[in-house]
């Protein structure tokens, strides 16, 4: 079975993906020459968070399945629209 998550992952990934390509496009600059260390650096951390993200499995952040909701009275589910008491009447 594949991993119910993995469109998350995808879409962090082209999101580094495209952080890194933008960091690249401001080192090519020319008036960036003297900001090459701390673009470099920035580099080197979106390097790494993309390494993370293509290796993580994600099972930790799975959505939680909501409750279904009950009624109080005669403790059946509710649906969608109305819901009719199937309580004992107390007649």
């Amino acid at each position: 079975m594949a991993n119910p998550l993995r469109h998350i992952k995808k879409k962090r990934i082209r999101d580094l993906n495209h952080k890194i390509d933008q960091v690249r496009l401001r080192m090519r600059n020319k008036k960036a020459k003297r900001d090459i260390p701390r673009l470099q650096a920035e580099l080197n951390a979106l390097f790494k968070q993309k390494d993370e993200a293509m290796r993580s499995n994600l099972q930790d952040k799975l959505m939680k399945v909501a409750q279904p909701k009950l009624c109080p009275k005669c403790n059946e589910r509710i649906g969608k629209g109305y819901h009719i008491c199937k309580a004992l009447s107390s007649a």
